[in-house]
């Protein structure tokens, strides 16, 4: 179940290099996410489980914007988080649990459009949302 719940997905940073994010799971950390660049060597972890700024609670899905930051669907914290790509260190933050425009209930997906909009796939609400 861990595998289907993350998917990593990847994205071209430069012309000769592709960097992937996948999960990592530590007993001692919990739930991080962790960059691996061409798909060999491991790069760093960021996040760790809970509900405060730079932290997670089941992130289901992730893309890179077109400012290299990574925006990850925090599923059981019902938001959306976005942090550098760099480094892993927080960004911002947006939406909460509920059904009006900009809450969520357990958002699974997200990408970002060629416009730089985060479309999120807001499972329990049964829409999607830009």
């Amino acid at each position: 179940m861990w595998r289907s719940l993350f998917r990593a997905t990847e994205r071209e940073w430069s012309t000769s290099t592709s960097v992937h994010v996948q999960p990592r799971f530590t007993p001692r950390e919990g739930r991080r996410y962790g960059v691996v660049r061409d798909g060999a060597a491991f790069v760093r972890s960021f996040g760790s489980e809970g509900d405060g700024d730079g932290n997670f609670n089941w992130p289901t899905g992730l893309c890179v914007d077109g400012d290299n930051h990574i925006v990850v669907a925090d599923r059981h914290n019902h938001r959306i988080v976005v942090v550098a790509r760099t480094d892993g260190s927080f960004v911002r933050t947006f939406g909460s649990e509920g059904a009006a425009h900009g809450h969520f209930n357990m958002p699974y997906g997200v990408c970002v459009n060629a416009a730089g909009l985060i479309i999120v796939s807001d499972t329990l609400n049964h829409r999607v949302q830009m």
